[in-house]
């Protein structure tokens, strides 16, 4: 009798001996297999197949003021009420972009009459067909899709579409502000987008300063 206990404590320790090797066996392998690591995540990238540019004008670049006026005269709103002098650092003017007519654009020059900034409101189902456009010719954006409220809690889906060039200038489009049917695109030049963050980031240090 204490032979078969004896017998039997040996085979069933040998067992489990030889499953724990297995396993940890089986773990190793898990762990040097490239088939079980995981795989990386899909990167996205944030750079257009083009340099952005407004209407072939450049962003960022000093002296396109002729340019823009050139433009600004297309439209015999613009000469009319006195909207292609750009006298002062921004002007609004009425433009075609993409897929956008007759459009009213905020336009701002900065430094040596360089444009660093376009801004353009438009109805939703408009800015949806600017972005296929932009799509089309810069190539996939980045894409964020979220719910928003109104003043009075009704909520709207609101899609943002960005797209980067090389030298960071920047498309952004927002399908809605914070109203049914009605958001904008701006175009910005990397001057101008590096400012605001200067900004935003000297606004934050102050007010930690300043609770």
């Amino acid at each position: 009798m204490n032979q078969r206990i004896l017998l039997s404590v040996i085979a069933v320790t040998g067992a489990l001996l030889f499953s724990g090797y297995g396993n940890a066996e089986s773990q190793a392998q898990k762990k040097s297999s490239p088939a079980a690591e995981q795989p990386p995540q899909k990167q996205f990238s944030e750079k257009t197949k083009g340099a952005i540019s407004f209407k072939g004008i450049p962003l960022g670049k000093p002296g396109v003021k002729n340019a823009l006026q050139k433009m600004c005269k297309e439209k015999k709103f613009n000469p009319e009420h006195d909207r292609c002098s750009f006298n002062e650092n921004s002007s609004q003017l009425m433009l075609n972009y993409e897929n956008m007519v007759d459009a009213f654009a905020l336009v701002t020059l900065g430094s040596g009459d360089a444009l660093i900034k376009v801004e353009i409101d438009s109805s939703t189902p408009e800015l949806l067909g600017l972005a296929k456009a932009l799509e089309a010719k810069f190539g996939k954006p980045q894409k964020t899709s979220t719910v928003i409220k109104n003043a009075i809690g009704t909520q709207f889906d609101k899609d943002t579409f960005v797209w980067v060039d090389d030298q960071g200038s920047r498309i952004t489009i927002e399908s809605i502000f914070y109203d049914y049917n009605k958001g904008g695109v701006v175009i910005e030049s990397a001057a101008a987008i590096a400012a605001q963050e200067a900004a935003a980031k000297k606004a934050k240090e102050t007010a930690k300063s300043n609770p």
